[in-house]
């Protein structure tokens, strides 16, 4: 009977790393071991009263009153969404799938049902799995489900800062900041930009088609840029360039273990540099400065050129001048509205980047493998320019097919069977005439629901729209080998990336390459 009390220190274990309810049989089997082993330590604790024996009951009684109270407590819990059963301490991780999550998720839906619960070290997991239930939760009770968890891990990377992990007051300024100079009527404003860019891209891609890839990325940083800081970066070369793409490499490989250490035991923070094992501080360190940097080097670099007289208009100059016209700021206050914008500007930034990179990738793939969609495309472009000049924004309302082209698009990520029919097939015709508004108003949640929606959406719609219509004026775009056919595979993580292949892309004829030559800004990418 000495082993008795294993079990009720597995359900407290259980209770306290993975924070869920014990399951009933183990809670049965638990309370059985507790009451024998407290009757045991009451009996033999006279008979066998040695020193080291009663403090060793007395230890054993002190754990099973926690194993108790525990137990208690993990009853009192409400009810959670069914899921997979979770292993102590690792909890869930170990069947959460490494790629292609979504079919993994699908499978759980069917199990499980809509909402399915994981945990990960001890932190809870929700998997929205219909458009039903993703809408009553994120839109319908948005005040309920907008707020973030307290999280160790972005206090002890100074993270804290950023949009998506903002929380109450401090989410709400910075979005009604973002919406102000982004969203609405503000978004037209960037038009002009949006336009020029789109003829840049398509005029490198002239000169350079192999670099199809380093092209994208210096497309969707200097699109972003220009609206939010008032200049362009000369390519996928540039530093700022590259400092975003090293905030996406670091920030999701920070040490598991010692990311759980931190949630679980905050105070970890602290832990000394000296100490064995705490290359996790280095780490945090190193991801800190990363994260700075791409806060504060954009900026800067507009301030110097606010300095010189060469500052193009753009959220950090505006709200710069707006803050300068506030006469009965204090001195700290005026900081605050400084760091402020620097937050909004870098959120910006980073959140439209590497998503656009990967939608226009994505979409050059679509076209490289189905040549009937792009010759569509191409008919209805020369119906409206006439084939004598470059899509503008003043076409849109007449290029109905481009705009589900580029929907379509974005549909990629959704493949709900009930909504969407053959989701594996690419159809844009799915979101033409009147259903078409219907299936537009469903894939709506690609841009997130409710308080915690893109506040950037149109922006970066209108951005997407107008260069996908230039390229697909300019260039026929076709797979480099067609034995066998490439297939369109995507890489798994926050961002779910095309895997680009070799692709040709070549002027539709000499007369397009002419107008290129003659429309298009000269490139400024390396």
């Amino acid at each position: 009977m000495r082993f008795a009390f294993v079990i009720p220190l597995f359900s407290l274990f259980f209770v306290l790393v993975n924070g869920v309810p014990v399951p009933e049989d183990i809670y049965r089997l638990a309370l059985f071991f507790l009451m024998t082993q407290i009757e045991y330590c009451f009996i033999n604790m006279e008979s066998l009263a040695t020193p080291r024996r009663v403090e060793r009951d007395y230890a054993v009684l002190l754990v099973l009153g926690a194993s108790t109270v525990a137990l208690l407590l993990s009853r009192s819990k409400g009810p959670l969404p069914p899921g997979p059963m979770a292993l102590p301490l690792l909890g869930n991780l170990p069947q959460m799938p490494r790629s292609e999550e979504w079919n993994t998720y699908a499978e759980w839906a069917e199990k499980y049902g809509d909402i399915t619960y994981l945990t990960i070290f001890g932190k809870p997991m929700i998997i929205l799995n219909s458009l039903k239930v993703v809408r009553a939760l994120m839109n319908e009770r948005s005040a309920n489900y907008s707020n973030r968890p307290y999280s160790a891990m972005n206090e002890f990377c100074g993270l804290t800062w950023i949009l998506t992990n903002a929380d109450g007051e401090a989410h709400r300024i910075r979005r009604s900041v973002v919406q102000r100079y982004f969203s609405g009527l503000a978004a037209v404003k960037h038009r002009s930009h949006q336009q020029d860019e789109a003829r840049v891209l398509a005029n490198n891609l002239l000169k350079s088609p192999e670099l199809i890839e380093l092209h994208l990325k210096g497309h969707a940083a200097s699109s972003i840029l220009l609206g939010a800081y008032g200049f362009r970066v000369e390519g996928a070369k540039d530093s700022l360039v590259q400092q975003m793409d090293e905030t996406f490499e670091h920030g999701n490989r920070f040490p598991g273990f010692a990311s759980f250490l931190l949630e679980k035991i905050p105070a970890m923070r602290n832990y000394p540099r000296w100490m064995p094992f705490s290359g996790f501080r280095a780490y945090g360190d190193l991801v800190t400065r990363i994260f700075q940097a791409i806060r504060a080097d954009p900026y800067e670099r507009t301030m110097k050129l606010i300095a010189s007289g060469k500052a193009a208009p753009s959220f950090v100059s505006t709200s710069l001048d707006d803050l300068a016209a506030e006469t009965s700021l204090s001195d700290k206050e005026r900081e605050e509205r400084v760091e402020l914008i620097k937050d909004c500007a870098c959120v910006m930034y980073g959140a439209g980047t590497d998503s656009s990179t990967a939608t226009m990738g994505t979409f050059c793939m679509i076209l490289a493998l189905h040549p009937e969609i792009l010759k569509r495309a191409q008919e209805e472009l020369d119906k409206v320019t006439g084939g004598e000049r470059l899509p503008t924004f003043d076409d849109e309302r007449d290029l109905p097919y481009i705009d589900a082209l580029f929907w379509e698009t974005l549909r990629l990520i959704f493949r709900d069977p009930t909504v969407f029919t053959n989701p594996d097939q690419f159809r844009p015709d799915r979101f033409l005439g009147e259903k078409g508004k219907q299936c537009r108003d469903v894939l709506t949640l690609v841009w997130g629901m409710g308080r915690r929606a893109c506040p950037g959406r149109q922006l970066a719609e209108a951005s997407l729209f107008i260069t996908m219509a230039t390229i697909a004026s300019c260039f026929d775009i076709t797979p480099k080998s067609t034995d066998p056919l490439p297939q369109l595979e995507f890489s798994s993580g926050f961002i779910r990336r095309p895997k680009l292949f070799p692709v040709n892309i070549t002027p539709r004829s000499s007369k397009w390459k002419e107008i290129l030559e003659r429309e298009v800004l000269p490139a400024v990418y390396s």
